[in-house]
């Protein structure tokens, strides 16, 4: 099973590599701009999703100006949020999406689009990253699918726009 797992994960860390390289640059583009221009990028994570904000926030890769966006914290149209949630189709975390909009902040979404089902987060944000990770990953002796890593594969998405944005702040002469 754990080749399976190792080889399922693999193919989700390649696809958003290969579909999503130009998202990420743009996103990164945005997080620079809003770093060096007296902004705060924030980043809120769904549920178990919330382990990204701190690995953002408290890990060994960190950006400058980053915070865990609270319930009090008043945007301005000088921060971003990155939003990171299980599915797409999430109508109160895309409603939240579209708060953080109306303050003037960049919003970016990441999650999994479901087949057939509405694509909320993405239409309520600037950017969307689809993870692609819609159901477990390998099958298990009843043919249910287990193995679900969202977190992981969110903290992927999080080590690609940290790597890139700081690859254009190096680029730009700004110290982490």
């Amino acid at each position: 099973m754990l080749k399976i797992f190792t080889t399922q994960l693999m193919g989700k860390f390649k696809h958003i590599q290969d579909n999503h390289e130009m998202v990420i640059e743009d996103i990164s583009r945005l997080l620079a701009q809003t770093i060096t221009g007296g902004g705060t990028v924030y980043f809120q994570g769904q549920n178990e999703l919330q382990g990204v904000a701190l690995e953002a926030i408290d890990g060994a890769d960190r950006l400058p100006s980053c915070a865990i966006l609270e319930p009090e914290t008043e945007l301005t149209d000088r921060d971003t949020v990155i939003m990171f949630g299980k599915y797409d189709d999430d109508e109160s975390f895309a409603k939240l999406a579209t708060i953080y909009k109306e303050t003037g902040a960049s919003v970016i979404g990441v999650a999994a689009t479901r087949k057939d089902q509405a694509q909320a987060l993405r239409d309520s944000v600037h950017f969307y990253i689809n993870t692609g990770l819609t159901s477990g990953l390998v099958p298990d002796e009843d043919g249910e699918r287990i193995g679900h890593p969202s977190l992981l594969v969110s903290l992927f998405v999080y080590h690609a726009i940290y790597l890139t944005t700081k690859e254009i702040l190096d680029e730009h002469g700004v110290e982490l």
